[in-house]
């Protein structure tokens, strides 16, 4: 190397020593401090004229320094990082002393690298403090949207209802469709497509909803997808707008979906596929996009074997799937259920009605085929109809009529009731008025009891037995 090129080499690594924005120094191998760049004056709040040429263990006996680097390497030979904190100076520095040896192997000298982690400590405070607040507003808005849940009469104390509201909260946020939810009868899955909806981004869009078992086959498909004039007999000179286009940008909500026809499910299926609809009469397509949840009380697997619902639907249709479990399930939120109950028709009908420990121990034992609808009755209508403050022996009378407690007053006051079409009677007419609080409509009883709907309208008259 050439005298030119070596001052050239000296004057880069002097700028890369001085310039540095970490502290250094280098020290013999007696501990005397050779150098010094400005860095190190400042984080050490020192100046290097002052140290230079002078023992660091005299910075340590003097309470200059707490902790040295330079002389834990000299003491072991190996490479040492250690926090020092430095009474003069407002920082906390990670200092990391390096031994240099010669060509033989022997220390010649210590380089000494310093750096303020006083500003990393603060950055990590402000994340803890950031963390602890995000956690602190999750909370908050889960406390929220329990509480809205409440007001709607749902409860989740259960642990499986738990996961059922915390699993819907997290595909409402992430506005997730092609959410189907399964659940008996009554379990309060309206209620749930909801909650989902109004917690999602679409907050604001139209949240729209049919019982695909409340309408006849062609009525469903022209509410569905709308119709153009003179699509068929009896159709508005106008056209209608169906309801897909009606929950543009919003939620439909297709309730009792195991009972769509098998046409109307093809026409659902090329929605899904491509977010087109036409009208029924209609030549043109309609490109809309609507959040699609389902609801279904039926096993929807075993439609599909007995080809009664599309497996290709199915598919589609459960890319998320919410499972209700029934109330007798979760006995946890029997309680509270019946708080809100009580609280929302006692305001309703100006009452002060209170349900004391055995309505309540008679209200946890009891199965509840009808689920939360069925308990939503019975609270109703013994605020309603129990003149009393009180109203457990109402519920308990009421619980008894519709379980085994009728069949055994028949008994006892009537002894024709031992003959077997008197029991056949008693037996239908339990199921008959069970079938009344579970279902909405008498197509649902019909899928509740098992036989047609022609046979729940006209079991339903023969008993004066009205769906409430």
């Amino acid at each position: 190397m050439t005298g030119d090129n070596a001052k050239q080499t000296i004057k880069y690594l002097s700028a890369i020593f001085d310039q540095s924005a970490d502290g250094l120094m280098i020290a013999d191998k007696n501990g005397v401090i050779l150098k010094m760049n400005q860095a190190a004056e400042r984080l050490n709040n020192v100046r290097s004229k002052d140290l230079v040429g002078r023992d660091v263990r005299t910075q340590v006996e003097k309470g200059r320094i707490n902790r040295s680097a330079t002389l834990e390497v000299l003491e072991s030979g190996r490479q040492v990082s250690v926090i020092q904190q430095t009474p003069g100076s407002k920082y906390t520095l990670l200092v990391t002393g390096t031994p240099v040896s010669d060509d033989r192997g022997n220390l010649e000298f210590v380089v000494v690298n310093e750096r303020d982690i006083s500003l990393i400590e603060s950055m990590q405070e402000e994340m803890d403090r950031i963390r602890l607040e995000s956690e602190k507003i999750r909370d908050e808005l889960k406390q929220l949207a329990l509480l809205e849940l409440s007001q709607n009469d749902i409860v989740a104390q259960s642990d499986s209802m738990k996961q059922t509201l915390k699993l819907a909260l997290k595909l409402a946020v992430i506005d997730a469709s092609n959410i189907l939810i399964q659940g008996e009868s009554g379990t309060g899955k309206g209620l749930l497509a909801k909650f989902i909806h109004k917690n999602s981004p679409r907050i604001g869009k139209p949240f729209i909803q049919i019982n695909c078992a409340a309408l006849p086959e062609s009525l469903l498909e022209a509410e569905l997808f709308g119709y153009v004039k003179g699509a068929f007999t009896g159709a508005s000179e106008k056209g209608k707008t169906g309801l897909f286009e009606l929950a543009a940008e919003g939620t439909l909500f297709l309730d009792e979906i195991g009972e769509m026809p098998m046409n109307v499910q093809a026409k659902l299926l090329k929605y899904l596929d491509d977010y087109e609809i036409r009208p029924v009469g209609g030549t043109s397509v309609k490109k809309i996009k609507c959040s699609i949840i389902a609801a279904t009380n039926r096993d929807l697997g075993k439609l599909t074997t007995r080809r009664k619902f599309r497996l290709d639907l199915l598919h589609r249709l459960n890319t998320f799937t919410l499972s209700i479990p029934p109330l007798r399930k979760r006995p946890e939120d029997i309680l509270d259920l019946v708080g809100i109950l009580l609280k929302k028709y006692n305001k309703k009908y100006k009452r002060r009605a209170y349900i004391d420990y055995k309505g309540f121990e008679c209200l946890k034992n009891y199965r509840f085929p009808g689920n939360v609808r069925e308990l939503i009755n019975i609270i109703k209508q013994a605020v309603v109809i129990c003149d009393k403050r009180y109203l457990d022996e109402y519920i308990i009378n009421s619980l008894q009529s519709a379980g085994t407690g009728t069949a055994k007053q028949d008994i006892q006051s009537d002894q024709a009731a031992n003959t077997l079409p008197r029991r056949l009677a008693t037996v239908e007419r339990q199921m008959l008025e069970q079938a009344a609080l579970a279902c909405r409509t008498t197509r649902e009883a019909a899928v509740f009891l098992g036989i047609s709907q022609p046979s729940v309208v006209r079991k339903f008259k023969k008993y004066g037995i009205t769906i409430m």
